[in-house]
């Protein structure tokens, strides 16, 4: 049993993790021993805690997810990003959408929320001056019947702070190989590298569903333009697209 400030945390399975942290199933109570409930739990690594620039991206991490109030984001509820051993506890999601994909038990109507979430969340990313850099089906939980993106830890401000430390070098490519737009290879990230990575994203969830693919190609192949210019120029763009094929296979 962990103590975390007014919480005991009761770990029951491991879920894995990335670079500087891992993740854990757990049990959190409060100080009368009553279950608050069972959230998703990420620690700092122990062997990344005395590099002072992992330090940063965890903690910077925490801070921007908590920031993103969304229903379609997951939720920090609550965290210790000061402390020797940084942690913050968060919404467990049930599966991701690329088990789902990969289970074949993946329904075109749950595919059309997922897509729809997915965007919604992502709307509110960019309106807070974000990008998330790492946008996946992986990166995006289900939690009961909605679809909510996970995984900050690439997230990044587009408005600069004099008084913060860059933690990225121009030239240095973040991400995933495969949702990655041609130009963030060469380290550029922007609105336009985010909305690529929508395509792929919608590409992916499309496979082996072909109706839907049919439907969604034109989006998918706008994302996907070569010139960042000729894509979409912001997520409602993509949504405005998309509403009106939701609606119709909604209703079909």
């Amino acid at each position: 049993m962990l103590y975390r400030g007014s919480y005991k945390i009761e770990s029951i399975d491991d879920m894995g993790g990335g670079s500087f942290g891992v993740v854990q199933k757990v049990k959190v109570y409060n100080q009368k021993d009553y279950l608050c409930g069972i959230y998703a739990m990420k620690t700092m690594k122990s062997d990344a805690r005395e590099i002072e620039n992992f330090r940063n991206r965890f903690k910077r991490e925490g801070h921007l997810q908590a920031r993103c109030c969304h229903p379609n984001i997951v939720s920090i509820y609550i965290c210790d990003l000061e402390s020797p051993e940084p942690w913050f506890v968060m919404e467990l999601g049930e599966t991701d959408v690329e088990k789902l994909i990969l289970g074949g038990n993946f329904p075109t109507a749950e595919k059309l929320e997922c897509i729809l979430h997915l965007l919604l969340g992502m709307s509110h990313i960019h309106q807070q001056h974000l990008l998330h850099r790492d946008i996946k089906p992986s990166n995006m939980v289900k939690v009961g019947s909605t679809y909510k993106i996970a995984d900050f830890g690439l997230v990044k401000s587009t408005v600069s702070n004099p008084g913060s430390t860059p933690l990225t070098q121009i030239g240095q490519g973040m991400g995933t190989p495969g949702f990655m737009a041609p130009e963030a290879a060469f380290g550029v990230f922007n609105n336009f590298t985010d909305i690529y990575a929508i395509g792929t994203f919608i590409e992916y969830v499309c496979y082996n569903d072909a109706v839907l693919e049919r439907k969604l190609s034109s989006i998918i192949h706008k994302c996907h333009e070569y010139m960042p210019a000729h894509r979409f120029q912001s997520i409602n763009q993509i949504l405005d697209a998309f509403m009106p094929i939701y609606q119709e296979m909604k209703n079909a």
